[in-house]
């Protein structure tokens, strides 16, 4: 639980402060699919539904709060939604939304996904359910 708390904080100095244009560095994560093979970089249907899901809310700024864990809802401004959707919707139309990491930290499993858009840049999502299947770590920013 530290961990994640501490990860979640490293990573995500709230929606609030994002910017497309920040870079922010990731923490170890597995090889990319090229290095690794294809199975690295397949997702289960489940969890790309889910991160699609939760992108597609952001990107309108309307987001189920009951969906997220209450140490993520702290981090979630309205401004910060507000600003974080017009900056997703600008990008354009969604071209491929595909799995290119999978981050594991302790008891933590994120997934990274690419998100090619009408407009540059390419974005990343990076995505983490808790125990109880809430969105306990969610972070855009620039494709590597």
């Amino acid at each position: 639980m530290i961990v994640r708390r501490l990860l979640a904080g490293v990573l995500l100095a709230g929606l609030a402060t994002l910017t497309l244009g920040a870079q922010t560095p990731a923490p170890s994560a597995e090889p990319s699919p090229a290095a690794a093979g294809p199975a690295a970089s397949i997702p289960s249907p489940e969890i790309a539904v889910r991160a699609r899901a939760a992108f597609e809310a952001n990107r309108a700024g309307k987001i189920d709060r009951t969906a997220y864990s209450a140490d993520m809802n702290a981090k979630i401004t309205d401004d910060g939604l507000a600003r974080v959707a017009t900056e997703l919707r600008a990008l354009g139309t969604v071209k491929s939304f595909v799995q290119v990491r999978k981050i594991t930290m302790g008891t933590l499993v994120a997934y990274v996904f690419r998100i090619e858009t009408d407009k540059p840049p390419a974005v990343e999502q990076t995505i983490s359910w808790d125990a109880a299947g809430k969105i306990d770590l969610l972070q855009f920013g620039p494709a590597r």
